[in-house]
Order: C-alpha cells, then sequence, then structure tokens
C-alpha cells in the first residue's frame, strides 16, 4: 500500500474503451464497436484502418479512435501459436513509446480470423515519411529519426527479441515519433511464396540462425535510405521464398551489389552532407560477416556521439542581437506549426523561471505540460530552437530538451555540449554591454549551464562521475554570486560529495542560501530543523517555515505542510488542513501532493473514500515520473478498483514503477504475468 510521504529527500538542484473483457483479462472488442473499416494498403491485405467509439476514464464522454486492425487467420495450429506470440511480444514491450501500442483483440464476423488491435500510425510508414518530408528534414531531424529507430531496436535486442523483417515500410511513424510493428524472428518463419520482403534488406545467411546480426545489417540499409536525397534503395527489387534455391551463394552477390551502390557510391547520385561518423556507422553494419557488424548497442552510443550542430560549434564570434531576432513578447505565433523566435523566448523566460523556484524533479514536468497545454510539438520547437541563428542565447535550454528526451530522444553527451556552450566564458559580451536586457539573458544562461554541469559531474550523465569537480565547480559559481550553487553546495557538505561530510556547514549554506530567497534551499532549512540535522531540532519552527515559504508558493512546502498536518509535526493533526494543502500542491503538478492525495481518497482519511477520485490523482502521479503512484495505478489497473480493469495497463505501470525503483512493483508484475493464461 502506498503510504502517504513528505517530499524529504533533500534536493541537489537548486530549484529543486469500451472493451469487454475474455476470461484472460485481454481486452475484447465486439467487431460490431468498428466503424470504417478500410485497407490501409491495397499492397498489404491483412492490415485495416477503423474507428472505434471508446469512453474516457475521467469525463465519461464517448470519442472516435483511429486505431488498426491486423487480421491473423487461425486456420492450423501453427497460425494460432504465432497469434499468440504476437500478443506476448507486444505485452512484454508495451512500456516502450516506440513499440505500437496493443490495444486488445477481436474477431472478424463469420470468419475465423482474429484481429489484433493497435495504435494506428498517423504518418504511416517510415518511407512514406521521408519522401513527403524529405524537403523539410535537415540533419537534425534525420539524425533524431536514426536515433529513435536505434533505440528502439535496442529495446528489442535487450528483451532478446529479433524483428527479423526491418525496413522502412514495416516501421512506423505516428506524429514524428518512430514506432516498430511486426516483430518477431517466429513470424519470419512463416514465409511462404505469397509474401515478399525487400532483397535490399535482407542478409539471407542469417535468417536460418535467427542472429541479431540480421536486424543490424536492415539498420544499416535504413541508415543509408534516411541520410538519401529521397532514393528508395532497390526500390523494385523483390525477392521471394521461393525464388532462393541457394540463400547461401546469392548473399555475397547481394552484399556486393549494396557495397558498390551505398559504400562505394556507384550508380547513384553522391548524398553530401553526411557526418563522416554516421556513414562510418551503417558501413559498418553492411559488413560482409554478421560477427564483424556492431551490436545494437554499440550503434546507439556511437549515433549519440554525432553533433550536427556545426554552426554553433564553429561559432567564434557573438552577432548582434537586434530586434528580428528576439523580438518582445506580445504574442505566440504558432501559424502551420512554424514556431517563431516569439515563442521560443517565452519558453525561455518559462525556463528561467523553474529553474530558479522549482525542484529539479519538477521542471521537465513543467516544460512538458508547458509545451503540451499549447498543443505545440516538442520535436519542431527543438528543431527550431537549433536552426535559430542566435541559439547560444538559449543554449541550457536545448541541453536541457536532450537531457530530458523533450522532442528527441535522451542523449547525454549531446545534452553536456550544450551546458557546456551554455557555461563558455569566451562568449563575447560586445554590442550588448549597454543593454541590460540581453545582459541578464547572458547571466543566467550562462548560470544554469554551469550548474547543469556540474549535476552531471555530480551524476556521472554524459560525464565520467567526478564528485570532486563537481564540488569545485559549485563553489566557483557560489563565489561569482551564485545563490542557487550555494544550495548545491550546502547539498555537497549534507551527503559528502567531493567535500567532507559536514551538517553543520550545510545548514549553514542552506540557511545562507534560504536568505537570498532561493526557495529550494528554504524548503531544505525547513527539513533540517524538523529533523535536527546541523542544528538543534525545533518540529515547531520547522513547520512555521514551511507553512511560510507554502504561502509564498514553495511546492515543496505546500506539499509537506499538508504533511505535517496530516500527521501532527510541529502542529496539531488537522485532516482537512492537510487535504486542502494536498489539494494545491497537487493541482500544481507535484506528483508527491498527487500520490497523497489519492491515498487520502483511497483510504478516507480526512475526505470521503472515493476510490474513483483516488484513482485520477494515482495517476495523474503516475504520469509526473512518481514511482509509487505508478505501482499504485498498475494495483488499480489489475484489481479494477476505480477504472477498468485492464491487465495490459497494469503491466505496463508497474513495469514503469520497477524501473524507477520500486521494490514492490516486483511482486505485483509477478503475480499479474502468473495469472495470465492465453487460449
Amino acid at each position: 500500500m502506498s503510504q502517504r510521504k513528505s517530499n524529504n529527500n533533500i534536493t541537489i538542484n537548486n530549484n529543486n474503451s469500451e472493451a469487454k473483457r475474455t476470461d484472460e483479462d485481454i481486452p475484447f472488442y465486439h467487431y460490431s464497436k468498428f466503424e470504417n473499416v478500410k485497407l490501409i494498403n491495397e499492397n498489404v491485405k491483412n492490415v485495416y484502418k477503423a474507428h472505434v467509439q471508446k469512453i474516457t476514464s475521467q469525463q465519461e464522454n464517448t470519442v472516435a479512435e483511429v486505431v488498426t486492425l491486423k487480421c491473423i487467420s487461425q486456420n492450423n495450429k501453427f497460425t494460432l501459436k504465432n497469434f499468440i506470440n504476437e500478443i506476448q511480444r507486444h505485452r512484454k514491450l508495451e512500456f516502450n513509446d516506440s513499440i505500437l501500442k496493443f490495444y486488445g483483440i477481436t474477431k472478424e464476423e463469420n470468419t475465423n480470423n482474429y484481429m489484433i488491435v493497435l495504435e494506428y500510425a498517423n504518418n504511416g510508414s517510415l518511407r512514406q515519411y521521408l519522401k513527403s518530408n524529405f524537403q523539410k528534414l535537415d540533419w537534425n531531424l534525420k539524425l533524431n529519426l536514426a536515433k529513435q529507430i536505434a533505440n528502439a531496436l535496442m529495446n528489442l535486442h535487450d528483451n532478446n527479441i529479433i524483428h527479423g523483417k526491418l525496413t522502412s515500410e514495416s516501421i512506423l511513424v505516428h506524429n514524428g515519433t518512430i514506432k516498430l510493428n511486426d516483430f518477431g524472428i517466429n513470424y519470419l518463419k512463416s514465409l511462404t511464396t505469397t509474401f515478399t520482403i525487400p532483397i535490399q534488406y535482407t542478409d539471407f545467411r542469417y535468417l536460418e540462425l535467427f542472429n541479431k546480426s540480421l536486424d543490424i545489417y536492415s539498420l544499416g540499409i535504413i541508415l543509408w535510405e534516411i541520410s538519401n536525397d529521397d532514393i528508395s534503395p532497390f526500390e523494385n527489387e523483390l525477392i521471394t521464398n521461393s525464388s532462393l534455391p541457394s540463400p547461401t551463394s546469392i548473399n555475397n552477390n547481394i552484399i556486393d551489389l549494396i557495397n558498390d551502390i551505398i559504400i562505394k557510391g556507384k550508380g547513384e547520385n553522391s548524398i553530401t552532407g553526411i557526418p563522416p561518423k554516421y556513414k562510418e556507422i551503417y558501413t559498418d553494419c553492411l559488413k560482409h560477416h554478421g560477427n564483424s557488424r556492431p551490436d545494437i548497442f554499440e550503434v546507439v552510443n556511437d549515433l549519440s556521439k554525432i553533433n550536427i550542430n556545426s554552426d554553433l560549434n564553429a561559432k567564434n564570434k557573438l552577432e548582434k542581437l537586434n530586434e528580428e531576432e528576439f523580438p518582445s513578447i506580445n504574442s505566440i505565433t504558432t501559424k502551420n506549426n512554424n514556431y517563431n523566435i516569439t515563442f521560443i523566448k517565452k519558453l525561455f523566460e518559462f525556463f528561467i523561471n523553474i529553474f530558479k523556484i522549482q525542484p529539479r524533479d519538477l521542471q521537465p514536468i513543467m516544460i512538458k505540460n508547458y509545451i503540451r497545454e499549447r498543443n505545440l510539438n516538442p520535436v519542431k520547437i527543438l528543431h527550431k530552437m537549433i536552426r535559430y541563428p542566435s541559439n547560444y542565447w538559449f543554449t541550457s535550454l536545448i541541453g536541457f530538451f536532450y537531457q530530458y528526451g523533450i522532442g528527441t530522444v535522451v542523449d547525454n553527451l549531446i545534452t553536456f555540449k550544450f551546458f557546456n556552450l551554455a557555461a563558455d566564458e569566451r562568449i563575447y559580451m560586445k554590442n550588448i554591454s549597454s543593454n541590460l536586457s540581453l545582459r541578464k539573458f547572458h547571466r543566467i544562461n550562462k548560470e544554469m549551464g554551469i550548474i547543469h554541469l556540474a549535476d552531471m559531474y555530480i551524476d556521472g550523465r554524459g560525464v565520467k562521475k567526478d564528485l570532486k569537480k563537481g564540488f569545485q565547480i559549485y563553489s566557483k559559481a557560489a563565489d561569482e554570486g551564485s545563490n542557487i550553487a550555494l544550495n548545491c553546495m550546502a547539498y555537497c557538505y549534507y551527503k559528502g560529495f567531493g567535500v567532507e561530510e559536514n551538517e553543520k556547514k550545510a545548514f549553514e549554506l542552506f540557511f545562507e542560501s534560504a536568505k537570498k530567497g532561493i526557495p529550494v534551499a528554504q524548503f531544505n532549512v525547513s527539513e533540517f530543523l524538523i529533523n535536527g540535522i546541523g542544528i538543534a531540532k525545533d518540529e515547531i519552527k520547522g513547520f512555521q517555515l514551511h507553512l511560510k515559504f507554502a504561502l509564498a508558493g514553495n511546492i515543496d512546502s505546500i506539499n509537506n505542510t499538508g504533511y505535517c498536518y496530516d500527521n501532527g509535526i510541529g502542529v496539531g493533526v488537522n485532516k482537512k488542513e492537510a487535504i486542502k494543502w494536498y489539494l494545491k500542491g497537487a493541482e500544481k503538478g507535484d506528483p508527491m501532493a498527487q500520490d497523497n492525495l489519492g491515498y487520502c481518497y483511497r483510504n478516507g482519511e480526512g475526505i470521503e473514500e472515493d476510490q474513483r477520485k483516488a484513482f485520477e490523482w494515482y495517476k495523474k502521479s503516475a504520469e509526473n515520473e512518481c514511482s509509487d503512484g505508478q505501482y499504485t495505478i498498475g494495483k488499480y489497473f489489475y484489481e479494477g478498483s476505480g477504472t477498468r480493469k485492464d491487465i495490459i495497463k497494469a503491466i505496463y505501470w508497474a513495469n514503469k514503477a520497477k524501473e524507477n525503483g520500486n521494490l514492490t512493483a516486483n511482486i505485483l508484475l509477478d503475480e499479474i504475468i502468473d495469472r495470465i493464461i492465453f487460449f
């Protein structure tokens, strides 16, 4: 059971369907529920697009959702087993956003054909996406696609699943995000003379060996295809199972031909602008012998090292920032998805504000919500920021996007590069010496870059862990006037990171930073008083400070004020006051307060028991990366408490909780898996 909690971890950062169920609890949809069922592609006879009426969990509103129906004939035992295996693979990988989501199953009327109900990819196949958008894709976006595909394949290989049919047609795109489907080597073994696969993607020697090198070869072709100027490799050459009298002998001829066209550049237009490292990666993937090819983990690592932002790296002088580059904020223009610099400046100012006043774990949540509430596309925002000529004014924000995978995949190496650029003292102050507004932007961007760099050394992300260097960076920034860095130094003294542990010194620095208005330091001072760390224990004074800072808007103190009322810490127990403060924090997006509020509704403490409302608040907490909320929401889906029972979602959230360190989630996962019976 989830326990009510206070935010008592001292922070390092400154700022700190209506679907009926079968007996197996796999969602089952009556086929009559689907409308406008049509083939997605005339050349693929078993995959359909359809509309289904679903009921949202919160408002009970009926909405039409577009889904994909994938038909698998049940004419013999082999295909039945194949159908079950495909469901199991989707369930196993449900937690990965790069895998097409599995919704359930249905049975076609008057036939023996079952259908898997899947997420619909609105941008079609990767091949279609490349053809439609190639004029808009610069190398930053191409590299983003390549990284998404490699990361998705890494997840399959990490789960010992070989895709087996990786092509630009089998890879789908939904809202600009890669989605894998049709994976699993067992399905490949059922090839018949009516099934064709593009010759260029397949190394037939490894088809029989079930070797992951099979996928690496296909990935090499796809990486090359992404780099091309709208050239589909060997578009008209297909091969069937019946046309392979000697797969081993024909394979070398195929690879020789591909080497001539792709690697040696014969017969096609030369491709300009390819980063040398990128070409080296796909060339290695296409080596003759499978054991000479890199594994997927090497590919992902090598792709992460490529930095396309050459203009930014080569920049050695400061361009004048005029009104056209940084206009005054009076509107947000998003016509035709053209995110102009007005919005980026507004986003950067929001980023500065939360950097100063919010806990580090809340910052990515708040940035994502800020973008989502305005119905904007984070991929396009990041693309616009990188391409903007004067982006050195907000390099810390670009680094933040890469750090938390906003509009891209998480890439700590690129994160480090952008934070390092933000902290670079060689940025010239020419042209802005008399402009107070521009000097402010330069100073805060630099301060954020320095703090984030030190965080990365402390955490060992994107750089070798070095506690001493992290502490030294904080100390130097504090000497130069950063009050935020004072809070970070205090944390280092508290934990003994890069300096000898000293709780008294930690409290003194927290107090000094708090006096200068740093909200996280204020919260930490309150917690030290309540717990008697580095100073005599004083719960009453600690509570009073929490209340003071909560009234000033400090999110952590808002939750902990509720916690104090809830548990009688420094004040008399008052459950209704606790609910008031939990609600206030929950509405501001604090996952801890959301989890605590869910607990109160679940157990009827200070408020009438309401499992549905408990579910809603636990779900918000889970979506905001609270591991306890993720575990509880998984249990709610498993038990059907406060919501419809959904085993797939139960597995999804329990697995998320497990990944985020919730040990109890392992027990829940084992219980769910043990009770699943397939047909």
